[in-house]
């Protein structure tokens, strides 16, 4: 199975925040990058997926 990398605008455009809450988000280890090319950090797609699933999850009683 291939893997599909993302970069840093396109995660950011995808869950629909801004690069510098992004930059936040991976200081706080909320959604941390999983791969590196040199200095620019890549996503895999199936985190990105998992972390939207976790945002959307509604616990019921």
């Amino acid at each position: 199975m291939k893997q599909q990398f993302l970069s840093r605008q396109e995660v950011a455009k995808m869950l629909g925040i801004s690069l510098v809450t992004l930059h936040n988000h991976n200081k706080k280890g909320i959604l941390k990058p999983s791969h590196k090319i040199g200095r620019k950090p890549l996503y895999l797609y199936e985190d990105i997926m998992a972390q939207i699933q976790l945002s959307n999850y509604k616990k019921t009683a």
